[in-house]
């Protein structure tokens, strides 16, 4: 009786060892309600590591280069490489360019993974939440995470230019005044006005919000806010100038804003 119960015991531990290694999620497509439950692919835009405690969710900042791209109603699946691994990767739908350097962070690996447009079975890919062009920062205009944006960054150019004049308000630097001379107002907080031609939310832990006001051309000034600001709206902002800043993953500026408030 004593070597049963002892045999039985042994079988137990066993069995218990072998569910203890890491679980990766499976079995999942492009229309499945799984892709609600992470975040990665939600509304809000915000990874929610415990959406999945059964997979590790890194914050690593990976850089890739494009290789194929796959298009979908919502979603663009890459291939690409990074250093000397080759593989895929699903992020939301904008403009991607084969042969370009992309970042990205994080990433939740999928298997068995299905997309029904391209009736195609992705035994391993990485849902991501966005990819920032390498230089991002000097190309305005090219990091769209969905097509309603190019229209609403149209929408607001067509503000401005149809007003024929520049928007100001009381207390506000024109953007052509710090532009001219950025020098000057180097450290210093200043208030700003303009149109919101282009918000990129939630990356690096900051939004980014573009804004023009006719004084200088279509010159795109950037500003880092914790503030959500609608594309196409008129704010006025106080924040802080800076000048040569790199925020590392294609984010390098020769003159930004940073930590606006919004004032109106």
């Amino acid at each position: 009786m004593l070597n049963i119960k002892s045999t039985l015991l042994i079988i137990i531990v066993l069995a218990s060892a072998c569910n203890s290694g890491p679980k990766v999620i499976s079995a999942t497509d492009e229309g499945g309600d799984s892709e609600k439950s992470t975040g990665i692919f939600s509304d809000n835009r915000v990874i929610q590591p415990n959406a999945f405690s059964n997979q590790s969710l890194s914050d690593e900042l990976h850089t890739v280069t494009i290789n194929e791209v796959l298009t979908t109603s919502k979603y663009n699946y890459a291939n690409v490489t990074e250093g000397d691994e080759q593989f895929w990767i699903a992020a939301r739908k904008q403009d991607i360019m084969v042969g370009e350097t992309y970042f990205y962070k994080g990433g939740l690996l999928k298997t068995n993974y299905e997309s029904k447009e391209h009736n195609r079975l992705f035994s391993r890919i990485y849902l991501v939440t966005n990819l920032v062009p390498y230089n991002h920062a000097n190309q305005s205009g090219t990091v769209n995470q969905v097509n309603a944006n190019e229209e609403k960054e149209d929408r607001a150019n067509s503000q401005i230019k149809s007003s024929n004049k520049v928007i100001e308000h009381e207390g506000s630097l024109k953007i052509a005044e710090l532009v001219k001379n950025p020098e000057k107002y180097e450290g210093q907080t200043i208030q700003i006005s303009g149109v919101c031609v282009k918000m990129n939310p939630n990356i690096m832990n900051r939004n980014w919000i573009h804004i023009q006001d006719g004084s200088q051309d279509d010159y795109d000034l950037t500003i880092t806010s914790d503030a959500l600001v609608a594309e196409g709206s008129i704010i006025t902002m106080r924040a802080t100038v800076g000048l040569n800043r790199d925020f590392g993953a294609g984010y390098r500026y020769d003159l930004i804003l940073e930590n606006g408030i919004i004032v109106k």
